[in-house]
């Protein structure tokens, strides 16, 4: 068999074992990810899908600004 058959081998065994490790991380990731960003928020505070959005076109946590 010829060198450059294994060379087209082995880059689509490696395309098929890094799709694999993505489809399996990929998740695991996400929820890790969620969960990081639910222990940061405060009790009080609401989810951060559910905030609703100022009126005058600034985020709460932008801080005051200069006029």
């Amino acid at each position: 068999m010829n060198a450059w058959w294994w060379v087209l081998i082995g880059l689509v065994a490696w395309f098929g074992v890094s799709l694999a490790a993505g489809l399996i991380l990929g998740p695991v990731l996400k929820r890790a990810s969620q969960a990081r960003e639910a222990l940061d928020t405060d009790p009080g505070e609401a989810p951060a899908g559910r905030e609703k959005p100022p009126q005058n076109g600034h985020s709460p946590r932008d801080g005051p600004r200069a006029a």
